[in-house]
């Protein structure tokens, strides 16, 4: 006889206890309650759990420290978090550390709570791409991610949060297609039937953009009229997508404080506050965190759209993803003349792979759509792409080849490959002596690669690389030594 789950209920309350306690016996489970986290340790040494049902404060600890110590110990054990509505940022890291999922107190919808039990001891590990979810992506949202991708954590995450009603903010350079995964959240959510609106705000002067935002009455200002109704009203019950919010003017920030905090606004020129339900989506290319700090963005609005962040990665983080990319794009743009598919060559395939992107997902589809048609036969080559890719994205003078010099380049080139380290690993799970090693590892084949490059631009002259590098020719051959 196949023996019950077995489920560990954490949490201070001891009426929360009681009624988990009642709940889950119902269903015919085994349960055990413990009202700290150091009486939950105790059980767990003693017993395997299916699943542990943790809230994330507890007296003596928080739910983020107890589910490592339960993956530790139980790896395959799930882990749901139970939060308040101010803690639902911690508990979105929870999920980004291995928690199947969480639920919000209080759990006034019984019938979702149980279907969200009943899935994490389904021996699923929560919403995640599966084989099938990768091609209906492509299919529905052409967004291409390889297995081994810097993606798929992202799109994991935006899926596990896109049925929670939460703002969320996307971040990411120009091109990585910020809006295609604004869609993708949309259509996973519980207002995919509802509107999904997209408003640029670096589109509009700010008059306009507020009245574009919230609408106007008739005469509110010259060339009003008639009345006319913002997006706010247009997207309510759906997904409002404002691209590039950080080029709102800190007035514009203001309204939308209060939209997201009230759910309420003034249309330009009326009297009457209009109420709207309406999922907010943000995205930017700008560093929010650094415009707050400089009083560019208001640091209310940021955390209120912080809430859940999913950063994109640009597409030089994602190389895997070029070939699939290429073929998706070849695929939707063109066939040749005696509608046969067309290729890519492998020594045009490998350019298009070395070249950095600055313009990301949008560039590449354009260098295709480009090279497919100059391409007469059924194969792209070389000859066919533009002259950036063929040098590798570099031409002219030095000083528009190499950083040198340009300490803000470089501090901010870095700061962006840390960022997306930090995104793709699992600090739970990390052996900080072999991330240092890793990290020393990396920084000698960095600064080998820095050298190659200004030495065959010199020619292999190592002083004068020295000099460019602000080095001596001493140290370059160390560092190229350097095992």
């Amino acid at each position: 006889m196949k023996k019950p789950p077995r489920v560990l209920v954490i949490d201070d309350e001891v009426e929360v206890c009681t009624f988990f306690d009642f709940l889950l016996q119902e269903k015919g489970f085994d349960v055990y309650l413990a009202h700290s986290g150091e009486k939950a340790k105790q059980i767990l040494a003693q017993l395997p759990f299916d699943l542990a049902m943790v809230d994330l404060k507890l007296p003596d600890t928080d739910g983020i420290k107890l589910l490592a110590d339960i993956k530790q110990v139980l790896p395959r054990c799930e882990v749901i978090i139970m939060t308040g509505y101010s803690t639902v940022k911690s508990a979105v890291e929870a999920i980004k550390l291995g928690a199947f999922d969480y639920i919000e107190k209080p759990f006034e919808d019984l019938n979702e709570l149980e279907q969200k039990i009943d899935r994490a001891l389904s021996n699923s590990t929560g919403w995640k791409l599966t084989a099938g979810r990768r091609f209906d992506l492509t299919k529905d949202y052409g967004i291409i991610a390889a297995e081994e991708s810097p993606l798929i954590p992202v799109l994991t995450l935006a899926g596990k949060i896109a049925g929670k009603d939460v703002n969320v903010l996307i971040q990411g350079e120009t091109g990585v297609g910020k809006e295609v995964v604004a869609r993708f959240v949309h259509s996973q959510s519980h207002r995919a039937e509802q509107p999904f609106i997209s408003v640029n705000c670096g589109a509009f002067t700010e008059n306009l953009l507020e009245s574009e935002l919230f609408g106007h009455e008739k005469g509110a200002f010259t060339g009003a009229q008639g009345a006319r109704k913002g997006i706010f009203q247009i997207a309510d019950g759906g997904t409002l997508f404002l691209d590039e919010i950080g080029d709102a003017s800190l007035a514009i920030q203001v309204k939308l404080l209060r939209v997201l905090e009230t759910g309420e606004f003034i249309p330009v020129g009326g009297e009457k506050t209009l109420s709207v339900d309406v999922r907010v989506i943000a995205a930017t290319n700008v560093n929010l965190a650094e415009a707050v700090r400089t009083n560019r963005f208001r640091e209310d609005l940021f955390y209120r759209l912080e809430v859940v962040t999913l950063e994109i990665p640009p597409l030089r983080r994602r190389r895997c993803d070029i070939p699939l990319l290429v073929n998706h794009f070849i695929k939707r743009n063109r066939c040749n003349d005696n509608n046969t598919p067309v290729t890519v060559d492998a020594e045009a395939m490998e350019m298009l792979i070395n070249y950095h992107w600055p313009g990301n997902v949008r560039e590449l589809a354009n260098v295709v759509t480009q090279a497919a048609a100059l391409c007469d036969g059924e194969e792209i080559k070389v000859k066919h792409l533009p002259d950036k890719i063929k040098n590798r994205g570099f031409s002219g003078r030095l000083e528009e080849r190499l950083p040198a010099g340009d300490s803000s380049s470089i501090k901010e080139a870095v700061a962006q490959w840390s960022h997306g380290l930090i995104s793709q690993i699992n600090p739970l799970k990390v052996d900080i002596k072999e991330l240092l090693n890793e990290l020393k590892a990396a920084q000698g084949y960095i600064a080998k690669q820095v050298i190659e490059k200004v030495l065959n631009y010199t020619g292999g002259d190592r002083s004068k690389a020295a000099k460019i590098l602000n080095a001596t020719p001493r140290m370059l051959r160390y560092l190229q030594n350097e095992k």
